[in-house]
């Protein structure tokens, strides 16, 4: 199985360094002509299933990338954007204002970073991973999309390549940048045999 991990079409708060976070924003004119444009990257991908996100942004970005490859979308929560707990709907001004010591952590160690309410990077990577595990075992598909933001993009990628999350900040994430991601370590072929070994014990 082939993993894609696509970010969502630009929205306002792109522009003005906000964290939207789990807000229902929708894409701005020029996300909208993103994710239009993502078309061919998708096709050329030959991708047979699109998961989104299921907020808004993440929504509009998947219907138009499915419609066009003839394919429907599901929603699942697993993706979501990660939770800001009281960075939420801010700027990173504001925040650098307000939170300056959290702030500064935030941008020299990522991974260290805990706050009331806020998911932290190991509880996103953990989420993320576990339900590409599951979804890796249960699908019968070869390539699937998953529309999503730029954290759960960053964790999953971080993974994969077997890097730390220290290194959050260092993964770059354009809008409607396309990213292969591949599970193919132990832990997932211990899974699949796993797996196949309770559906031959019922047979």
């Amino acid at each position: 199985m082939n993993w894609f991990f696509i970010r969502h079409g630009q929205i306002n708060s792109n522009l003005n360094k906000v964290y939207s976070g789990r807000s229902d924003e929708p894409l701005n004119a020029k996300g909208l002509e993103q994710a239009y444009q993502a078309i061919d990257l998708v096709k050329s991908s030959a991708i047979d299933r699109v998961i989104s996100s299921p907020l808004a942004r993440t929504g509009q970005t998947a219907t138009i990338l499915a419609s066009a490859n003839d394919l429907k979308v599901t929603f699942d929560p697993a993706f979501n954007e990660m939770k800001f707990g009281a960075w939420e709907g801010k700027s990173e001004s504001l925040i650098q204002q307000q939170y300056p010591l959290e702030w500064k952590l935030w941008n020299s160690s990522p991974h260290q970073l805990k706050l009331p309410g806020r998911e932290a990077l190991q509880q996103l990577q953990r989420r993320v991973i576990e339900r590409m595990h599951n979804i890796s075992l249960e699908s019968q598909v070869e390539n699937i999309l998953v529309v999503t933001h730029v954290a759960v993009i960053r964790v999953a990628l971080l993974y994969a390549q077997q890097r730390p999350l220290s290194e959050y900040k260092s993964v770059a994430v354009d809008n409607c940048q396309l990213f292969p991601v591949s599970l193919t370590d132990q832990n997932l072929q211990k899974a699949r045999m796993q797996c196949k070994a309770l559906r031959e014990a019922a047979l």
